[in-house]
């Protein structure tokens, strides 16, 4: 029996395939929502029209939840600067279910806090912190804002900017997952950018690894069937000044980053609610984390530098 040890990168570390003669399998990787994307399905026929489609659902995703540039007059980014937009169905859905996971999180998750999350990526690259007073501005801003959507159109009530970079990649991996359900297709492996991972079901399951954010080692690995587990850490997009780390995940409540955690990982049927429910789960603390997770029925695995210091899950974590 060969094994195949994929190579997923930090935050989620590897898938492992474990199995003899597979046939028709098809993979391919490709760059979508600032992350590669690896495919690999088996199926018994179209395999190469499949990955095709399942790039478009990606690269439609990536067109309408984009920050940083216009897409056909319809993009996030058209809407935060010009406040008021036509919206394509895919959008429409994108913000809605914001909407809705800010209720759902009790505001943990909240997809109006664009301007103060841009303002934390660009102080941790200069390597700087922002101030209590402008912290709070932005709040207050974030607070008196809101999102209405009417028919085709979306309006941005108050100065807010939207952000939907913790839903668009567990949005667009959801998508393919439905795509693959509807298709009959079940042993697939979707890497969706290291932190967002959807397995299929196979007699050989996968093992998943989970890396420890800041060395080479790992906490341990699990092994997974039909599941999806999505990942949030700082790794990427973090300072350390006056001994103090950094980074890009915001409480919507304190407007600073949160260290409860040096990752935390969801592992649940829908790879939106996995990938929404990590960043939720990250800027918690553990009290809540633990009722949270029990009311919502996820798996977790809250881990500090060194060890998991908490899992809500049936699965055994074997060493790696």
């Amino acid at each position: 029996m060969k094994r195949n040890l994929i190579l997923l990168g930090g935050l989620i570390s590897f898938a492992t395939l474990s199995s003899c003669n597979f046939v028709s399998t098809y993979n391919e990787s490709f760059i979508s929502l600032d992350t590669m994307i690896n495919v690999n399905i088996t199926c018994p026929k179209n395999g190469k029209e499949h990955i095709s489609n399942i790039k478009a659902i990606y690269r439609d995703v990536d067109h309408y939840a984009d920050n940083y540039q216009s897409y056909e007059n319809k993009s996030v980014f058209d809407l935060n600067e010009k406040r008021e937009i036509e919206i394509t169905d895919t959008l429409k859905a994108l913000i809605n279910y914001s909407i809705d996971f800010k209720d759902k999180t009790n505001g943990y998750y909240n997809p109006l806090i664009g301007r103060l999350s841009t303002k934390w990526k660009d102080a941790v690259k200069r390597n700087t912190i922002l101030s209590d007073e402008e912290i709070n501005s932005e709040l207050n801003i974030m607070n008196s804002s809101k999102v209405e959507i009417n028919n085709n159109k979306a309006k941005i009530i108050g100065d807010a900017n939207l952000d939907l970079g913790g839903i668009a990649k567990g949005y667009a991996t959801e998508m393919v997952h439905q795509y693959l359900i509807k298709n009959e297709i079940k042993d697939y492996l979707i890497n969706s950018g290291e932190s967002n991972i959807l397995v299929g079901t196979r007699d050989n399951k996968y093992s998943v690894g989970l890396s420890k954010p800041f060395n080479d080692d790992y906490y341990g690995k699990i092994v997974l069937n039909d599941k999806s587990i999505a990942t949030s850490s700082p790794k990427y997009q973090k300072t350390e000044i006056d001994g103090i780390l950094y980074h890009h995940i915001i409480s919507p409540f304190t407007g600073k980053p949160v260290n409860n955690y040096a990752s935390v990982n969801v592992i649940c049927d829908n790879s939106m609610d996995a990938d929404v429910y990590s960043t939720a789960l990250f800027v918690m603390d553990i009290d809540v984390a633990k009722q949270f997770a029990g009311d919502k029925n996820i798996d977790i695995i809250l881990c500090n530098k060194d060890e998991i210091i908490y899992k809500r899950m049936d699965i055994e974590i074997e060493k790696v």
